[in-house]
């Protein structure tokens, strides 16, 4: 009975003082070698990698691997609202000023890091599938990387921002993809399925296609009746309760939760789907 009744919740356990020391230490440094760098040359986010290498696994394996389970996940949660932020920074116009010039880029990001690696094919002895491999590994784009980045030099709202943060988005699309086809390519002949591959392609156009026409034909009427009423009654109850700030942050943190929910079950990245959010709230409040 008593071994039931433990499993059935985490006992507490005071963490000892070497556990303390450990975490304690990583915080700190983390906080202090992001802000050195951040004021220096803009990429504290390299700093906190070698800090998570030297205190995790590939290091001094000082960080339990139920810890650093724990600050992959809260990590990524941190990654979406980044990417979410980043959504919300867009340029509309400076999007589609530089909308050519942003397919380029991706373009060229993708197709060369994968024509390289079949040039290389036969100095390694891989195989075409191994090249393929290697090269859609290099050509896929860190988002949380490109938007720190530009956010820490103040570069995000500039030409150079947008056009590699749509480029970054795009690499990520068809990065998904690419995993869907060598993990199909990888299996056996019999499992795969050619659903499976196009299926985050035509889901991310989905997106990428409805997000905007349902801001156009439902939200922006939705909206402009709103502040009619608003208008009409500006002491009424609407107007109290839109005004409120935990308004704002509930219908954006709904949204957000939302996308990223949707986007994942529907079989694209989250990613993606998140910064869409942000974009669409973005749009929302200058339109």
């Amino acid at each position: 009975m008593a071994s039931n009744s433990s499993a059935a919740s985490l006992p507490y356990h005071e963490p000892g003082i070497t556990t303390i020391l450990i975490q304690g230490s990583f915080l700190v440094i983390l906080n202090v070698i992001n802000t050195i760098l951040d004021n220096t040359v803009y990429c504290g986010l390299l700093g906190q990698i070698f800090v998570g290498v030297a205190w995790g696994g590939p290091g001094a394996k000082w960080l339990s691997e139920s810890t650093e389970e724990a600050i992959v996940q809260l990590g990524y949660l941190g990654l979406i609202l980044l990417v979410y932020e980043g959504g919300l920074s867009t340029s509309f116009a400076s999007l589609k000023a530089n909308l050519l010039l942003s397919i380029a880029v991706a373009i060229t990001g993708i197709s060369v890091p994968i024509g390289l690696s079949f040039v290389l094919q036969g100095l390694a002895g891989a195989t075409p599938l191994q090249a393929f491999a290697a090269g859609a590994a290099l050509c896929s784009t860190s988002l949380g990387t490109t938007f720190t980045v530009l956010g820490t030099s103040g570069l995000t709202q500039s030409r150079l921002g947008v056009v590699l943060t749509s480029a970054a988005m795009m690499d990520d699309v068809v990065g998904l993809v690419m995993v869907q086809v060598i993990s199909n390519l990888g299996g056996s002949s019999s499992s795969f399925s050619a659903t499976t591959v196009i299926r985050p392609v035509f889901v991310s156009l989905a997106f990428a296609v409805l997000i905007p026409l349902a801001c156009r034909l439902i939200v922006k009427p939705a909206t402009l009746f709103l502040n009619k009423h608003r208008e009409a009654n500006p002491s009424g109850p609407m107007q109290r309760f839109l005004v409120m700030r935990q308004t704002a942050f509930f219908i954006q943190t709904a949204v957000l939760l939302g996308f990223v929910a949707g986007g994942s079950f529907a079989g694209t990245s989250n990613l993606f789907t998140a910064y869409l959010a942000g974009a669409s709230i973005s749009w929302w409040d200058t339109e």
